[in-house]
């Protein structure tokens, strides 16, 4: 297209130095012909130096496009890492939150489980101290009625050994009184002989 409108202008600029006069037209002719290269080759610049502007603006505009794209993917992704992060907190806290649920649970339990052990043990204990007491109240009961029956074994052994000194004692007096009575006898009846035997002397002596 520039390359027609060149020949085009330059076709004109040889019809109009051929029609000058013999003398000025080659001058003439020549100088338009510079000129118009010169204007070709400044459209042409123009026309280039528009064309790198243009390119270079719509590079520009790509490279804004572009890096709006990666601004808005990088702030979505951004986001989509902050909402995860913020599941992750949660999901953890919620974790922890179970966690010590369940660890108060099991303490809870423990305590409850221990509290019955006590409270089985409280009662195990109060049941051998009641039969430990009641052992004891059956042990002094037994030592009290054995105690009881030693004293009135020794009491009925004193009286039985009382009443034999009592027999043996009542025994000796009526052997010695026996005795005695015998010896009495025995003393009168010598004093019998012994008077009999002097009254018969008396009598002998008397004839």
């Amino acid at each position: 297209m520039k390359i027609l409108a060149t020949a085009v202008v330059f076709t004109a600029l040889a019809g109009a130095c051929y029609a000058q006069n013999s003398d000025s037209g080659p001058i003439v002719g020549l100088a338009a012909l510079a000129a118009a290269q010169d204007q070709d080759q400044a459209e042409a610049a123009a026309a280039q130096a528009a064309e790198e502007q243009a390119r270079a603006q719509a590079e520009a505009r790509a490279e804004a496009q572009q890096a709006a794209v990666e601004r808005r993917a990088a702030a979505q992704q951004a986001a989509a890492n902050a909402e995860a992060e913020a599941d992750k907190q949660r999901n953890e806290k919620y974790q922890d939150k179970l966690r010590d649920i369940n660890l108060e649970r099991q303490q809870i339990d423990l305590e409850k489980e221990q509290t019955d052990v006590n409270r089985e043990n409280d009662i195990i204990n109060a049941q051998l101290k009641a039969q430990n007491a009641q052992t004891d109240v059956t042990q002094s009961q037994a030592d009290a009625a054995r105690t009881l029956a030693q004293g009135q074994a020794t009491a009925e052994v004193t009286e039985a050994q009382g009443d034999k000194t009592l027999d043996s004692d009542v025994g000796a007096a009526v052997v010695t009184r026996a005795q005695g009575a015998a010896t009495l006898d025995t003393d009168k009846g010598k004093a019998d002989v012994k008077k009999a035997g002097g009254f018969l002397n008396n009598s002998a002596g008397g004839s």
